[in-house]
């Protein structure tokens, strides 16, 4: 079972007698989803201490900035990951769970517009609007931390890269 968090970019050489099928494999550990285990649990710990989202976001851009210091990263490789991360994000393929409210949602307004407002009545529809509207206020905001936490990684990035130059 190979790791993920390797990626093997293989390409050729003119120098034929390094190896015999003209192929050299470089492998580049991308370090993003390491870091993003570490980012959620230590977040959540200093918020709980701190009590201001704020001040924790503060403190965490400066533990990313350590992490990915400590680190020997191949920074175009991180930002494209990230950049990817964030495109899924915010142009339009908002993640399976943002997708699934939509369906449900969908469905149960041409269920309930055709024939179950009779059968089923008022109430059940407000149940299911409420509990549809409470989910998806849980997905957006679960997301909306998501694109936040990748903004802080490609911002970290971003910095240490104009230090490096």
């Amino acid at each position: 079972m190979e790791d993920k968090g390797n990626i093997k970019i293989k390409y050729l050489h003119s120098d034929i007698t390094k190896n015999k099928n003209n192929k050299f494999c470089d492998e580049y550990k991308i370090y993003a989803p390491k870091i993003t285990k570490k980012y959620k649990k230590t977040f959540k710990i200093l918020l709980k201490f701190t009590k201001d989202r704020d001040r924790t976001l503060y403190i965490m851009y400066n533990k990313v900035k350590k992490w990915y210091k400590d680190e020997n990263i191949n920074m175009s490789m991180e930002k494209i990951y990230i950049k990817s991360k964030l495109g899924s994000y915010l142009s339009g393929g908002c993640g399976i769970e943002a997708s699934l409210l939509t369906n449900l949602t969908a469905s149960a307004v041409f269920a309930y517009s055709s024939t179950y407002i009779k059968k089923l009545g008022t109430i059940s529809l407000l149940c299911y609007l409420t509990i549809m509207s409470f989910y998806g206020l849980f997905v957006l905001s679960k997301e909306d931390d998501e694109v936040e936490m990748y903004n802080l990684f490609l911002e970290v990035l971003s910095e240490l890269e104009r230090r490096n130059e």
